[in-house]
């Protein structure tokens, strides 16, 4: 007997998807009580995107194998069959707003198991996580949560306990650390979530000073200029450079000196494949890509009167954006819909922000809707990175931890919005990154829409900025 073909063999799988498709629900899942909370019957569009991610070959597949292409043979048998799951149920995952919430709670004022003391010089970063993540979560009136004063408090104390000499020092991340421009970063976040305006008022003249002195690379730093330091003689990226930009932008303190040759700088640091890497010469990664594009936002407005042309026009003096592009929508694999950091690494959920909160980004520039598949996306998160227990994790099989619960959650609110710039509005040399509007996507929408230049609700950006103008006026 002559063995089936590979066409027979998709065919006959396609085939068997189809009819599963219009399987009725047994009497057993009809009776269930599983709370309708927890779980969603999937509608024919959504059963339409995880029948083609189940059943479509992938764009490319190599034959070299590796730790890596082992890895993911492993990962995508695992997904599949949740998947299939899916499709033969007709029941998917939905979102376990309560569970998360708690989560969300508990680690905020929860004694941490011993093994987070590697965390222990992430204080800022903890907080800006877990506030962050609860407040988007999804609620009855379609409003963040008001924070409560216990949590305000708690991050008001725990930051201003580690502000080195009135931020002359920047901020660092736990006792005895030294002052660090990503635990700086985090840190505002998080006082700007919980709108201690206060604290940041007293210390940003000196986090200005900090900046320009010690983090600062200027024309006699060789290849580093304009480029920003973690902290003094320390590392020299796109990361600290974006954390510094973001800083000083909502602080109101971003001033052409400290912008200077940062531009062009960031430019360098794009690869051959089109992504961008930490420094020149190295190779693209996801995380460092969202830092480069996310402060060309910064870099690219129009000084006082000055017109300077369409952002795509004066962004595309820097980078190339059809490389990009094409490096971006390769992160987005065809069984999984999640969304990997580089070329030949599995998917992460974390991702779904680093590099899905790229594409809102790519969709301003380009004045495009829609340009990955953001329902597949959403499949992979709800079906394949929550625990039950509270919070989201990168894959099955794999924990939840603060880290990935924040940024899984900001790309369940990229997935569920599109995004474009407020042409009208103007505030600034830094004015892309506070133009930003937003519309929902029609159907099941849970999540609020972010400002995906910072990572926070969209609306706490804007609100600090404006109060920190307001505040320079008088």
């Amino acid at each position: 007997m002559s063995s089936k073909s590979n066409n027979d063999i998709n065919a006959d799988k396609i085939t068997y998807l189809l009819g599963l498709l219009g399987r009725n629900r047994t009497e057993k899942e009809l009776n269930s009580n599983i709370a309708d909370s927890d779980y969603e019957d999937i509608e024919d569009s959504k059963m339409s995107t995880l029948e083609s991610m189940l059943t479509r070959p992938p764009i490319s597949e190599g034959t070299y194998i590796s730790d890596t292409t082992v890895a993911q043979d492993d990962v995508s048998e695992v997904i599949q069959e949740i998947y299939e799951d899916v499709v033969q149920t007709g029941i998917a995952a939905g979102f376990e707003t309560e569970s998360h919430m708690q989560y969300a709670r508990r680690s905020l004022f929860n004694a941490l198991p011993w093994y987070y003391r590697s965390l222990d010089a992430n204080h800022g970063w903890m907080l800006y996580w877990l506030v962050n993540f609860k407040q988007l979560l999804p609620t009855e009136s379609g409003n963040a949560e008001p924070i409560a004063e216990e949590i305000s408090m708690l991050v008001t104390e725990k930051i201003n306990s580690v502000i080195i000499d009135e931020g002359l020092g920047g901020i660092a991340g736990g006792k005895h650390q030294i002052g660090h421009a990503a635990s700086t970063y985090a840190s505002v976040l998080a006082l700007i979530l919980v709108e201690d305006y206060e604290t940041l008022n007293k210390i940003r003249p000196n986090l200005y000073i900090w900046i320009m002195r010690s983090l600062k690379n200027g024309p006699d730093s060789g290849d580093k200029y304009g480029s920003f330091s973690m902290h003094p003689h320390g590392e020299s990226d796109t990361r600290s450079t974006y954390c510094v930009l973001v800083i000083a932008s909502l602080l109101n303190i971003l001033t052409d000196e400290l912008r200077e040759g940062t531009a062009e700088w960031i430019s360098r640091c794009q690869t051959f494949e089109g992504g961008f890497a930490g420094v020149p010469s190295t190779e693209a990664h996801g995380g460092y890509t969202f830092c480069a594009l996310a402060s060309y936002f910064f870099l690219l407005g129009k000084p006082q009167n000055e017109e300077n042309g369409e952002l795509k026009a004066q962004i595309s003096k820097y980078i190339d954006i059809d490389g990009l592009l094409h490096w971006t929508v390769m992160r987005q694999y065809q069984l999984e819909g999640g969304l990997s950091g580089r070329t030949n690494k599995l998917v992460d959920a974390c991702y779904s922000f680093w590099i899905g909160g790229v594409f809102p980004l790519l969709e301003m520039v380009l004045e495009e809707e829609s340009l990955f598949d953001r329902e597949a996306l959403r499949i992979y998160i709800l079906n394949c990175c929550q625990d039950s227990r509270g919070g989201l994790r990168d894959k099955p099989g794999k924990s939840p931890d603060f880290y990935h619960s924040n940024y899984t959650a900001l790309g369940l609110c990229v997935a569920e919005n599109t995004y474009s710039i407020n042409k009208e509005k103007k505030t600034g040399a830094d004015n892309y990154a506070y133009k930003i509007t937003s519309i929902p996507i029609s159907g099941n929408v849970q999540f609020r829409a972010i400002n995906p230049i910072f990572g926070l609700p969209l609306g706490y950006a804007e609100k600090c900025k404006e109060h920190f103008i307001r505040l320079d006026c008088k």
